[in-house]
């Protein structure tokens, strides 16, 4: 799907590329702290959207940028993920002296999967991120089935991710044009 700028440097290491191992990570980096929005701040919110595998569903873990003892830390608030020991990876302190807390889940997650919300606006969202947590709770509601007959359906909202409404806009735009097609035809 998408590399971070950790798992660039791992595939250019792999391919002997020197250059193009330090590159990733300068890159990653740079592209960070040249962020408008970069450095963090106390309050800030980071959302971090693990794409679906063959072994499970897309899932989300959400932290704040809080004050610690050590300086600003990521604090864990909540998360989506089936299981507790999959989340919570990213808390604490930075792993560098004196850096951001966003440094290691922008480097290791990748910015393609991180949202960063400011003021309860979004300042960053990645192509493969949410722009909240995936957690929609179910909910019942009437539909009408293709006999017309109308009853209750439970549903649950699903988001979507850039990346994913440009694959669904793309598909939407061939099955309009395929049934556009057709109709010409006939």
């Amino acid at each position: 799907m998408t590399e971070s700028p950790i798992e660039k440097a791992a595939d250019a290491k792999r391919r002997r590329d020197i250059g193009g191992e330090i590159g990733a990570l300068i890159d990653g980096h740079s592209a960070l702290t040249t962020a408008p929005w970069y450095p963090s701040r106390v309050g800030d919110r980071l959302l971090i959207t693990y794409e679906a595998t063959e072994q499970g569903d897309r899932w989300t873990e959400t932290y704040e940028v809080a004050d610690g003892d050590g300086g600003r830390a990521l604090r864990p608030i909540g998360h989506t993920a089936p299981d507790d020991s999959l989340a919570g990876w990213f808390a604490g302190p930075p792993e560098l002296l004196d850096g951001d807390p966003l440094e290691t889940p922008w480097m290791e997650a990748g910015p393609d999967r991180l949202t960063v919300i400011r003021d309860g606006q979004i300042v960053h969202q990645g192509r493969h991120a949410l722009a909240q947590p995936d957690d929609a709770p179910l909910r019942i509601t009437t539909a009408a089935g293709p006999d017309g007959a109308i009853g209750w359906a439970v549903v649950q909202e699903r988001q979507y991710t850039p990346a994913e409404l440009d694959g669904l806009a793309q598909r939407i735009v061939a099955r309009t044009q395929e049934m556009f097609r057709r109709g010409t035809e006939e």
